[in-house]
């Protein structure tokens, strides 16, 4: 059995998510035997859970990516700018790095992959976009006879419970909001989740994926010009719309939508021009019943990836939370000890084929 020596840095929602995790499983995770031998917190003082191993706790994240005796960086802090020197630091340090941070890697995740690329070592992200919904993993491996068209996605669970509620029980915004909070599902600041920030960088995440560069999107510049750009420059994203969130939405909205027999849905969309541009939005939508984002209720995330070939194909299921984002993380870790360096080499690989084959 492989032992793997993880170092956690961060030790909230996630990771003591991976932590309970790995101490009903007894560490055992397929055929490896997998023990957090350090985890970085802010504050040690602070309460823990019983499966949190006090005596592994520092709040010296950098002792964590430098330790001989750790084989695997997991980033869950969240953030960019620690978030980011982390990972560089692990990486350098040799370290391959599984991260759950969608800021960090809609921000900076070209110059992270290619740093692990230089050091030969993996970054996986998968915990990124949908938590335990396997999204990244099947654009990178599934995705080869067909070149991908368009993405729709309903990304952000707050979102998507608030909008729920007003749908079913004519709930105002505000109540389904405070209803959101005090279950967990949104943040004391929801601004990032309710004005459409997260679903903005997931977009961002997904783009990236599939060798689309996504800084004019970071920048949020409205470039319709990018489709003079080079033959031989990768494919970029620009903002069709203006970025939108849900905090607009009134009663009287929805009413509207049910009228029709639709729903407002939150959804984040990149199409591909036939130039091989690629417009994004992210917006609320009023979804007819023949959509298939139509029946994602509650927190749940979906996102419609249509090729050329196959169509649409859908997957569903619990995009945020402790265990499902837990999930996401363990099963990266999984696979870059399985298969060392595919998770990043690998990748960029496809992403050079991506980029030849969207011309066609």
């Amino acid at each position: 059995m492989k032992r793997v020596r993880l170092g956690l840095i961060g030790c909230g929602v996630v990771g003591s998510g991976v932590l309970r995790v790995l101490s009903d499983r007894g560490g055992v995770i397929g055929d490896m035997q997998m023990e957090p031998v350090r985890i970085a917190v802010k504050h040690l003082s602070r309460p823990r859970p019983s499966y949190v191993p006090r005596e592994k706790l520092t709040d010296d994240w950098r002792s964590v990516c430098l330790a001989d005796d750790v084989d695997v960086v997991v980033e869950v802090m969240g953030g960019v700018d620690v978030a980011h020197e982390v990972v560089r630091t692990a990486i350098r340090a040799g370290k391959p790095v599984v991260t759950a941070n969608k800021a960090l890697m809609a921000a900076r995740g070209l110059e992270l992959r290619a740093l692990a690329r230089d050091h030969g070592v993996s970054l996986r992200y998968e915990a990124s976009v949908l938590g335990g919904v396997p999204v990244i993993h099947t654009l990178q491996t599934y995705f080869r006879v067909n070149r991908v068209t368009a993405l729709r996605g309903i990304v952000n669970g707050t979102s998507n419970y608030i909008l729920t509620r007003m749908t079913h029980e004519g709930a105002s915004f505000a109540d389904a909001l405070a209803e959101a909070q005090a279950l967990g599902y949104a943040e004391p600041d929801p601004t990032s989740d309710v004005e459409g920030h997260d679903a903005y960088f997931k977009l961002q995440v997904l783009l990236q994926v599939l060798g689309v560069d996504t800084e004019p999107l970071r920048n949020e510049v409205l470039a319709p010009a990018l489709g003079a750009r080079p033959a031989d420059a990768r494919p970029a994203a620009y903002l069709a719309a203006p970025r939108e969130g849900i905090s607009h939405v009134r009663p009287d909205d929805v009413l509207r939508a049910r009228s029709r027999g639709e729903k407002l849905k939150h959804v984040a969309t990149a199409r591909w021009r036939e130039d091989g541009v690629v417009e994004a939005f992210v917006r609320v939508e009023s979804v007819p019943p023949s959509d298939p984002l139509f029946g994602i209720d509650g927190v749940e995330n979906a996102l419609a990836i249509t090729g050329d070939v196959v169509g649409t194909v859908t997957l569903t299921g619990p995009g945020a939370g402790a265990l499902p984002t837990a999930s996401a993380v363990l099963e990266d870790v999984v696979q870059l000890v399985e298969v060392p360096h595919a998770g990043n080499a690998g990748v960029e690989d496809e992403l050079e084929w991506r980029v030849n084959t969207s011309r066609r």
